[in-house]
């Protein structure tokens, strides 16, 4: 009921559709109304509607669902801005080997000479017909210019001669710690380069060429946030591509106009530099914390740290240019990550480590429970990034000890039958992303794009989560499945609680901000295979509309 002595009316009541609230004592509602950028009532019609003023705007839903902003808890948004203007090679565009060479030639005969060609999303794993890329091969493209192509998942890139002349690189430069410089069995460089630590050395011209664009690149990737219904965003670990980009983030974000708030996470490799994220005093749309890590890679890199090798296959030696026989490496000691992670966790962050292999998530897991053996704290929320292949018996020690797992089930729509058939096999597979047993040995669940990685398509993933089937219809352990609801709360409330929001976003109660998505269609009553067909029509951040159809 309304406050009579506060004489608050709200500045909008909505109704006229379903309203999922995403809060468990009362799931659904008829009417919900907004004050001062926040939500005042949500509940019957009648109740709501003691708060319509003179000036209220009602608005007729329609038919249409009204639902909390979406939370992606896990995404890098400026490097996304910048690999999002370079030349698309994608496999989510482009379907043979040919038509990704071509397009490589073609900008190469545009370019002036000693103009660098970037493309990113090289990817052997949806184009079939792709094969490893070296510097020779490189070169057959362009001589006159240096060429730097990125793989879809970020950890690794190719590059002619060229740029390796131009970066300083020789076959006596020594490898950087966390990164690898692939040379051949005669010591040659190979034109692979694996890692931030090593692909940052080669990068950094491209990077000095683009900082003028920084500003509308970084303002259109907050855009496609907003339009696929996401309203706080994750960057878990800034790339800085962008020299100035924590003044750009601060003018976009800040600004009532922005449709996004932002969490940032900072890079643990940055904060061992005394690199520090300095956005002045944290407010509700943008704060900085935490500590992130990388303890492995990626499947499309060879480096997830395995209890078992890869298979020896096609795809993995010709497509990947992976050794046989490999089960991946970590990026550092078990010993060193232990005494990184203790360092940040006395400092009061929340430690956000990237996990894919079955033997990188158990020693990550040894490392927390070692840690807060020795330094015990409440309410920490560490966290375990992806969780490929995060081992069913460890779920319920790591729920014990208060972690929460953010699942990459992009893996097993995109990339689902390569990791079965050509990848880890198929008894891999089937436990692969296993989030329907996280669910079940009680562990706080979030889902995420990760994009750049994967394109922002929050309902596909959500019916990925719920279907397990692959983008050719394939199903893959569909007992590792979670319910609409469960998914829903894994792109809503359980995300904002990752990031510390909870009490803010992440589901439409009373005091709440006013975050929130309206949807073409009702994710709790279409079809699971339809999921990602629903459109997004409007957000709201702090209650003010973002239009988008």
């Amino acid at each position: 009921m309304r406050d009579a002595e506060r004489n608050e009316f709200a500045e909008t009541i909505f109704w006229g559709g379903d309203i999922i609230t995403v809060d468990d004592a009362n799931p659904t509602a008829e009417a919900l109304a907004v004050a001062n950028g926040k939500i005042v009532a949500v509940g019957d019609r009648e109740q709501v509607l003691e708060f319509k003023g003179p000036a209220t705007e009602t608005i007729d839903l329609q038919g249409k669902t009204l639902m909390p902003g979406l939370v992606e808890p896990h995404s890098h948004p400026v490097i996304s801005a910048l690999l999002y203007d370079w030349i698309d090679v994608s496999g989510f565009t482009n379907a043979s080997g040919a038509e990704v060479i071509e397009k490589l030639k073609q900008a190469a005969e545009r370019a002036k000479p000693g103009e660098w060609i970037a493309a990113f999303g090289y990817d052997p794993i949806l184009i079939r017909d792709l094969k490893a890329l070296s510097a020779d091969l490189l070169d057959e493209i362009s001589r006159r210019n240096p060429i730097f192509i990125m793989i879809q998942s970020m950890h690794t890139v190719y590059v002619n001669h060229l740029a390796l002349e131009i970066a300083g690189i020789t076959d006596d430069s020594p490898q950087p710690e966390g990164g690898i410089f692939v040379k051949d069995k005669s010591g040659r460089l190979t034109g692979m380069i694996i890692e931030q630590a090593a692909i940052a050395s080669v990068m950094m011209p491209i990077l000095l060429e683009s900082q003028a664009k920084g500003f509308d690149l970084i303002e259109r990737q907050i855009q496609r946030y907003a339009k696929a219904g996401y309203t706080t965003v994750g960057a878990m670990g800034v790339f800085p591509v962008f020299l100035n980009w924590q003044n750009i983030l601060r003018e976009l974000v800040e600004r009532d106009d922005c449709p996004i708030r932002m969490t940032i996470v900072e890079k643990a490799t940055d904060l061992e530099q005394g690199i520090t994220v300095d956005l002045g005093s944290a407010s509700d749309r943008l704060r900085s914390g935490g500590a992130k890590f990388w303890y492995d890679g990626s499947f499309g890199t060879g480096n997830v740290y395995l209890d078992k090798p890869y298979l020896n296959s096609r795809l993995m030696q010709q497509g990947l240019g992976i050794p046989e026989n490999t089960s991946g490496y970590p990026t550092m000691s078990k010993q060193k990550l232990k005494e990184l992670v203790r360092k940040y966790h006395d400092q009061g962050r929340q430690i956000v480590i990237h996990g894919q292999g079955d033997r990188a998530i158990r020693d990550m897991i040894d490392v927390y429970e070692a840690v807060l053996a020795e330094s015990p704290r409440q309410d920490h929320r560490h966290r375990i990034e992806h969780g490929g292949l995060f081992p069913i018996d460890q779920m319920e020690r790591a729920a014990r000890l208060g972690l929460t797992a953010s699942w990459h089930v992009d893996y097993i729509y995109y990339y689902g039958e390569a990791l079965r058939d050509e990848i880890i096999g198929s008894e891999r597979a089937r436990i692969s992303y296993p989030v329907g047993a996280a669910e079940k040995r009680g562990l706080l669940n979030s889902l995420h794009n990760d994009s750049p990685m994967y394109p922002v398509e929050p309902f596909r993933l959500i019916q990925t989560a719920v279907t397990r089937k692959t983008r050719n219809g394939e199903t893959i352990g569909e007992e590792q499945a979670l319910s609409v609801d469960e998914a829903i709360k894994a792109v809503t409330i359980n995300a904002a609680w990752q990031l510390f929001l909870e009490d803010k976003v992440g589901s439409l109660q009373v005091g709440k901000l006013a975050d929130m998505v309206v949807l073409s269609e009702n994710p709790r009553k279409i079809e699971p295979d339809r999921l990602d067909q629903i459109r997004v029509i409007e957000t709201y951040r702090d209650g003010r509309r973002f239009r988008f159809q």
